[in-house]
């Protein structure tokens, strides 16, 4: 994506799938990936700037956009709101927007944002309190390998992490957590296996949904990118299938899948643990 092809009247992507709804069905879900203002947090390993604005979100203009991305859609149950950044960040998501967005938002049963610890405690409940429907906050733990952390330029300790994650569940607010599997210049056996305890502790801390991201090469990781470890498709059927297993049906664990061949027997056998995921625990 170029900046220059962006425009504030229309998402930059739209994403119709269907997800695990954790009591062992699927649900039809559409994703839209906003086009707003750039994160400032600022992580070393991302490059979802290069879908962002260089300015303020216009206000009035996610609502317009949430418009052209659900014309015609009438049989997804779930929304996610994605903003590569965080939602309750006033520069990125106006709040004079937010009693528009959350009509919109009312048509589902649950809607997903994405958001920093860092960021909007007073803004968040605002938004809940105009909802007739499920908030689920998506945060980006990455990993608890706590030196890991710090390299990422998160600005959140794992601590941290740990005291937002119960503060939304005191808020009754479901939480997701995104996972990074890999980092410059470790091996494969260690990504995994840090992988697999970051997923535990993310189950321990009440996440409804993990998901599990492997290190893309790309624009991030300043400059290091060529350092990720290489996993296989084999490794990661086998992280999920442990993963999953470790849950023991307290949470939804996935593997991110964009940007692998969709024709591969492991990538087929990553889409089924995916989707086939059984009853949640009370």
């Amino acid at each position: 994506m170029n900046r220059e092809l962006l425009t504030t009247d229309r998402p930059y992507l739209v994403v119709d799938e269907f997800e695990a709804d954790g009591l062992g069905g699927q649900v039809a879900t559409t994703t839209i990936f906003l086009t707003v203002s750039e994160c400032p947090v600022g992580c070393n390993m991302c490059d979802l700037y290069r879908n962002t604005l260089t300015t303020p979100t216009p206000p009035g203009s996610v609502p317009i956009q949430m418009d052209a991305a659900l014309a015609g859609k009438g049989e997804s149950r779930w929304l996610k709101l994605y903003n590569s950044g965080n939602f309750f960040d006033p520069r990125s998501i106006p709040p004079s927007d937010y009693s528009a967005i959350a009509r919109r938002c009312d048509q589902f049963s649950r809607v997903v944002v994405e958001n920093h610890p860092r960021f909007g405690a007073v803004r968040l409940k605002q938004f809940r309190g105009l909802l007739e429907t499920r908030l689920e906050v998506a945060v980006g733990l990455e990993t608890v390998q706590p030196r890991w952390l710090d390299r990422m330029g998160k600005r959140m300790s794992r601590d941290d992490f740990d005291r937002y994650a119960r503060w939304l569940l005191s808020e009754q607010v479901d939480l997701r957590v995104f996972l990074i599997v890999g980092m410059p210049g470790v091996s494969q056996r260690e990504a995994l296996r840090w992988a697999r305890l970051s997923a535990r502790h993310a189950v321990a801390c009440g996440a409804r949904h993990i998901s599990m991201i492997p290190a893309r090469h790309g624009h991030g990781w300043n400059g290091r990118a060529g350092e990720l470890p290489e996993i296989s498709l084999d490794a990661l059927v086998e992280l999920a299938s442990e993963s999953i297993a470790d849950a023991d049906g307290r949470a939804v664990v996935t593997i991110d899948l964009w940007g692998f061949d969709p024709d591969t027997p492991s990538v087929d056998a990553l889409r089924r643990l995916n989707l086939d995921q059984g009853t949640r625990s009370p």
